[in-house]
């Protein structure tokens, strides 16, 4: 997928978990144009200084670090009314997971490189409503998008559940309960 269809993604994805409410569109913008930079990597290869195409999109770097980050700030910010840098890593963890999910659709994706070198795919199922009908009603691009949806999903439960947590003095159960009302 180009880079001009990521940013693009990682945008709708910000604006889907309602964070334009609280945040510029400024701010989800740079954050968008953050998780495009892991395609720096495709210029690595030709440079000489990996052997990989997409060796940035690792859970390492996708997942696990802004996760850690995320897990980082929200004890830094716990005791104050500001998560600017809880919403920054978790809206950043959910923009480079829907990138690497969205790489997987059109090809393989290394995603525990350097660890193992493995190829990574996304199914390929293509379910059409009869023989003769030769459009698919589920294929890759649905499968993959449906993952992302899954995630950014995930991404406003819990910035929801923090918020509550946060002004609303509610524990971890009751907020849970009150972010997943807010959104049925």
């Amino acid at each position: 997928m180009d880079s001009l269809a990521h940013f693009i993604l990682a945008l709708i994805a910000g604006m889907a978990m309602g964070l334009h409410r609280k945040h510029k569109v400024t701010y989800i913008a740079f954050i968008s144009f953050l998780a495009v930079l892991i395609d720096l990597d495709h210029f690595l290869v030709p440079l000489g200084y990996t052997t990989v195409y997409r060796s940035m999109h690792n859970v390492y770097v996708t997942m696990i670090a802004p996760f850690a980050l995320f897990i980082a700030s929200y004890h830094f910010e716990k005791n104050t009314r500001s998560d600017r840098w809880q919403t920054f890593f978790l809206l950043l963890g959910v923009m480079l997971t829907g990138h690497v999910i969205a790489d997987m659709i059109y090809g393989p994706v290394k995603i525990f490189y350097p660890l193992d070198d493995r190829d990574v795919y996304l199914p390929n199922i293509d379910i059409q409503a009869t023989s003769d009908f030769t459009s698919e009603v589920i294929g890759p691009i649905g499968i993959g998008m449906t993952a992302y949806a899954v995630i950014i999903f995930f991404g406003s439960v819990v910035h929801d559940t923090l918020y509550h947590m946060r002004h609303n003095g509610l524990q971890v159960r009751e907020a849970f309960r009150r972010s997943l009302s807010d959104l049925f």
